[in-house]
């Protein structure tokens, strides 16, 4: 019995440049390291990893993110690196300038995003073969315990400044679900930024970041600390420390 072809994995990391809260954020420094060298380093420690690209607007980003060891064979239109850019764009021009400039797309796309440190590249292992292993999937996306639950969250009335249930009781068929122990409702999973795989069709044919099919996986919250602010900053900075030994 063949075993199956591997696939080929690229890995984008995407880095624009023009952080608010945390100005140069991607590259500023981390433990010793600017903060884009740290998944860099992941990626280039998983094996599944074919090539390791980085998607910037910035020549600076670019210059540090060619020192630790990525690619940067084009630099990012300012047009998809504004302030309120989604990713899909973002992919969609990597994508394309893989096909029309060097004749060919990677099998999958591995999206790391520099504001996850202390990603490990086991996960990133985890999560290529889990996708291979379900070939009708459009993408794998990570996830960690909600922090708060969805159904005991609400919205307001914009008519009265009313609360209604932000998940009506009749979906799930709890009553006063808001008022029950955790452990009585389903589990709740967060998404997080911490790593996603997604197949090119998905971005290219369906037009969506993760499609409608998609595979779940699990990870360490701890590991998937997403800095916004300087607090998320601050924050990942004492856990590296303790990872690596270090006074934080």
């Amino acid at each position: 019995m063949t075993s199956p072809a591997k696939p080929l994995v690229y890995g984008l990391i995407t880095a624009r440049g023009g952080s608010k809260s945390v100005p140069k954020k991607n590259i500023k420094d981390l433990c010793g390291k600017p903060l884009i060298a740290w998944t860099i380093e992941a990626a280039k420690s998983a094996p599944s990893i074919d090539r390791l690209v980085c998607s910037t607007d910035s020549e600076e980003i670019a210059a540090v993110a060619r020192e630790f060891g990525a690619e940067t064979p084009f630099l990012r239109p300012a047009e998809f690196a504004q302030d309120l850019t989604p990713d899909l764009p973002v992919l969609e021009h990597a994508l394309t300038w893989f096909r029309d400039n060097e004749g060919k797309m990677p099998d999958l796309l591995v999206h790391l995003r520099p504001t996850s440190p202390l990603r490990v590249s086991a996960d990133i292992e985890r999560a290529v073969a889990l996708l291979q292993a379900h070939p009708e999937a459009d993408s794998l996306r990570c996830v960690a315990k909600a922090p708060h639950h969805p159904m005991k969250t609400y919205r307001l009335d914009a008519d009265g400044g009313m609360l209604q249930p932000f998940i009506p009781e009749s979906v799930y068929g709890i009553p006063e679900p808001y008022n029950a122990p955790r452990q009585a409702l389903p589990k709740a999973y967060a998404s997080l930024g911490y790593l996603s795989v997604i197949r090119p069709r998905t971005v290219l044919e369906l037009h969506s970041t993760c499609g409608k099919n998609i595979v779940g996986m699990i990870v360490d919250a701890d590991n998937a600390i997403d800095i916004d602010s300087a607090i998320d900053f601050e924050m990942a900075r004492i856990a590296m420390a303790q990872r690596l030994g270090m006074t934080p």
